[in-house]
């Protein structure tokens, strides 16, 4: 489980100006995930102190043909399991990394970072960061009469 994630550097750039940008019609936008040099590290916790892998991430969203800027984001993110963490660390550093943990951190870091990515991204004058919903009432009208099932 994450118990801790703290947001170190941001960095964000803009290569072109708000009005070449808005001629462009299909840009790439292209995310880049890196976990790396996981740690144990003892951290108090409400639990008291306990031993926790702490590892580095950065994550990067770059926009591509045309490259015209890019946001960074770099912290570290605690992750706390009952499991030996030592063996945890030993996987990790041989290539080896659990990929459930992998995809905690992860998920952690973008749910966590992505309203942030949004925000520069329009500071900016780039295009969104990260699909924003298309809200269609006429669609949902139509869904309405369609039986629904649930179950709870």
């Amino acid at each position: 489980m994450i118990i801790n994630f703290q947001l170190t550097t941001v960095e964000s750039k803009n290569y072109s100006s708000a009005d070449d940008i808005r001629k462009y019609k299909n840009i790439n936008i292209n995310y880049d995930v890196n976990l790396k040099n996981p740690s144990i590290v003892v951290e108090k916790t409400p639990f008291g102190e306990k031993s926790v892998l702490r590892v580095e991430y950065s994550f990067t969203i770059n926009y591509l043909s045309p490259n015209i800027g890019h946001i960074r984001f770099e912290g570290v993110s605690d992750y706390y399991s009952e499991e030996d963490l030592k063996s945890l660390k030993e996987k990790w550093d041989s290539g080896n990394a659990p990929g459930d943990i992998q995809n905690e951190l992860a998920n952690s870091m973008v749910g966590n970072l992505a309203p942030l990515a949004l925000l520069l991204s329009k500071s900016l004058g780039l295009p969104p960061s990260m699909p924003v919903p298309v809200i269609n009432f006429q669609q949902a009208q139509k869904k309405k009469e369609e039986p629904t099932y649930y179950h709870g």
